[in-house]
């Protein structure tokens, strides 16, 4: 992973890429987000640049209809763009021994684990991978890959040794650029300037929903404490989402998540019982009460199973959030490692248009964050604070 704007990290990957096609022959790709992008950058710039300069007496066919470069040996390296689903097609349709995802900021996690699956080709070469960028936010599945070292997707920790990176800035290559562009990265405002000049990822003006959410603070094993659960959901088909919390200290512990796709209330509350929460109390989203589900509410069919409903008004979304980074930010939610999708929500979800995003990646976020977000306002909104009876030890956390 190199980093940062005119530091001459898509230089260095492309001379490496070469250097590697020329000891075997073998086939390589680089990719880009668009194919224009790809065509105007690298075809037409970086690739003859790196060529001229550094292998001068190397004789390349070049084919311009197809993009793709032929050395001496056989070896093959291909350009494309990941919005241009015929030649997508035509390129993931080979394997390859490198791969390099080129201003990877700029490419879906998606697009990016689609194409990883062609990096298959056998031969004395190791497969590699490479990726360079200028750095989004914290928000960004590459900053979790790279510095946290968590797969966003799989959430769950990667191997480091896997995710190497160096952070490569425009000093570093101050022979090849010219003065004043320094000096127009310099005057830039401070989030650009850590971005573009220094290579940082950046915590400004993200978009990020759940700002007070660190999971060095807020994510500690918990258990179920004695009494009824308290359980927070939401009613969507896909997903269907539900939290598990106890109260303890005045702190409330998630300790369990049911997170089902293409699912419905009557499945959830049947595994809502299989994991013995029968007799919870249940938080849901307020829209239940109209929502049905073969002929029947899916409060109705909530209290059918069991479970006793609570809290039935949804706040505003502003203050529903405002409300879990208040409580963020005293301390007052502990999450159990083992409920990912909701540690996913809360690092991962973002506003956009004045909306929590549900789009395209993000169509399956927001949901299980949500039902924190119902359960948290019924029982402490700060303004009034109703915890449902249980057993004195419980709620003083004895």
């Amino acid at each position: 992973m190199g980093l940062d704007s005119r530091s001459g990290k898509t230089f260095i990957a492309i001379y490496a890429i070469i250097v590697r096609a020329a000891k075997v022959e073998s086939t390589h790709c680089i990719l880009r987000s668009k194919f224009n992008a790809a065509k105007k950058s690298i075809w037409l710039k970086t690739l003859p640049d790196v060529l001229n300069l550094c292998f001068p007496d190397l004789p390349i066919k070049w084919n311009r209809s197809d993009f793709f470069i032929t050395l001496p040996n056989k070896s093959k390296i291909w350009i494309g763009g990941l919005d241009d689903k015929e030649r997508v097609e035509k390129i993931l349709g080979q394997e390859y021994s490198t791969i390099y995802f080129n201003e990877c900021s700029e490419i879906s996690y998606h697009a990016i684990n689609t194409a990883k699956t062609r990096l298959a080709e056998k031969n004395s070469l190791k497969n590699k991978f490479y990726y360079d960028q200028n750095p989004a936010t914290k928000i960004h599945w590459a900053y979790w890959l790279w510095e946290r070292h968590f797969d966003p997707e799989k959430e769950k920790p990667v191997n480091r040794k896997d995710y190497v990176s160096i952070r490569m800035n425009p000093m570093d290559n101050l022979e090849n650029i010219d003065e004043d562009y320094l000096q127009i990265l310099e005057e830039m405002p401070e989030d650009k300037r850590e971005r573009f000049l220094l290579g940082l990822y950046s915590d400004a003006d993200d978009g990020q929903v759940y700002y007070e959410f660190d999971r060095d603070i807020h994510v500690k094993s918990v258990k179920r404490m004695p009494g009824s659960v308290l359980i927070g959901m939401d009613f969507n088909v896909h997903p269907m989402t539900s939290i598990q919390c106890s109260m303890v200290n005045n702190c409330f512990h998630i300790f369990d998540e049911v997170y089902q796709e293409n699912s419905d209330t009557p499945k959830m509350m049947s595994e809502l019982s299989k994991r013995g929460y029968a007799g919870g109390y249940v938080y849901p989203d307020s829209t239940g009460k109209n929502r049905k589900t073969s002929g029947f509410t899916d409060f109705q069919i909530i209290k059918d199973a069991g479970f006793t409903i609570k809290g039935v008004t949804n706040p505003f979304v502003n203050d529903r959030v405002n409300n879990i980074n208040r409580l963020l930010k005293a301390g007052r939610i502990i999450i159990d490692p083992k409920c990912r999708k909701l540690i996913n929500d809360l690092e991962k979800v973002a506003w956009k248009d004045n909306k929590l995003d549900q789009k395209g990646e993000n169509a399956m976020l927001t949901h299980i964050s949500d039902c924190l977000g119902y359960l948290c306002w019924a029982l402490d909104n700060g303004l009034t604070a109703t915890i449902p009876d249980m057993p004195l030890f419980q709620r003083r956390g004895r």
